[in-house]
């Protein structure tokens, strides 16, 4: 039986601030099982394209994978994550905060979503809130740009990262008309008055063809997340994730779990945050791992940092390999 723990947003961006943060982490179970592990290349790259590649898709079209689990009967057609978002100033630039900022209710989703699809509808656009933070745009076509991933743009000035393209000036100017419309609407009048963030914009990603041509290869374990892409992934097979625990579960097969400890902090800059998230880590899922590797209950534990591009495998055997040092999961 393995243990597969999938853990993104593994790096700090500064090397001297990691530097700090690591001197204060206590993750014994952490740096051995990185330690005394096999260390295998992979690709680098976001999380949402390594669970893809888990599950047998070349391509990580988020909108169309979670659009088929949120909207089975959605028309056919080029379809973009369209996700609500509250750009704040922050001296010289605009930073992006997501649903973690503020609240939502599916009814001021709705609202927000009818009043920007008066204003689209003559460009061909339908907005649609699956759920209050989880929205779609419908466009005519493929746009034919390049657009930031969600997570790659949260809590980050947005100005560096608007989509690419040789359409890309009309694309800046259509987000710039949504969020005059976000702007006016009735919905934010309320919000503001009654203290809370506007929803000032939308965040545009994760674009492809709704259907999609083929679906995602299910392997035959146990799934633990709560992430709507995993969700997604499974879908398409009938299949379900099973919500994840506060800690490592009693295993009864193979399991895969997608663990989120470490993304606000890492996304948001959040030094103390990031540190805690490693500490959470450690106490609830690594050194339960380790405990259970050590007693024979499971054959090997691997850990994997998508955006590091690294996995490290653990075999029991491996554990009494003394002559390896500890290592943390950015040491080469």
């Amino acid at each position: 039986m393995n243990l597969h723990l999938v853990i993104p947003h593994a790096d700090w961006p500064d090397a001297a601030g990691r530097t700090a943060i690591a001197k204060a982490l206590v993750t014994p179970a952490l740096t051995r099982l990185i330690g005394r592990g096999r260390r295998q290349p992979i690709p680098a790259a976001s999380w949402q394209a390594h669970l893809a590649s888990l599950f047998g898709l070349a391509d990580a079209s988020v909108a169309p994978l979670t659009l088929q689990a949120d909207l089975p009967d959605a028309q056919p057609g080029y379809w973009l994550r369209a996700d609500p978002v509250h750009l704040r100033p922050d001296r010289d630039q605009l930073v992006m905060l997501d649903g973690r900022a503020f609240s939502l209710t599916q009814a001021e989703a709705d609202g927000l979503c009818a009043g920007l699809n008066k204003v689209f509808a003559e460009d061909g656009f339908e907005f649609v809130a699956a759920t209050p933070l989880r929205w779609y745009l419908r466009l005519p076509a493929d746009p034919g740009l390049t657009f930031t991933a969600f997570d790659e743009a949260l809590g980050r000035n947005v100005d560096s990262l608007l989509p690419q393209g040789v359409d890309a000036l009309r694309w800046h100017r259509l987000l710039n008309e949504m969020q005059m419309c976000l702007y006016a609407h009735p919905v934010n009048d309320a919000r503001v008055a009654a203290g809370k963030p506007a929803i000032n914009s939308v965040w545009p990603w994760g674009g492809g063809v709704h259907p999609l041509a083929s679906w995602p290869q299910v392997p035959a374990l146990q799934v633990l997340g709560d992430d709507a892409l995993l969700a997604a992934l499974l879908h398409g097979r009938g299949a379900d994730a099973q919500p994840l625990p506060v800690q490592l579960p009693e295993l009864a097969r193979d399991t895969l779990a997608l663990l989120p400890q470490l993304r606000n902090g890492a996304l948001y800059g959040d030094a103390q945050a990031w540190y805690e998230g490693w500490q959470q880590l450690e106490q609830a899922w690594l050194a339960p791992a380790l405990a259970t590797l050590q007693d024979g209950r499971i054959a090997s534990v691997t850990l994997t940092f998508p955006e590091l591009g690294r996995s490290v495998q653990v075999k029991r055997s491996q554990l009494w390999h003394f002559w390896q040092r500890a290592r943390w999961p950015w040491e080469a």
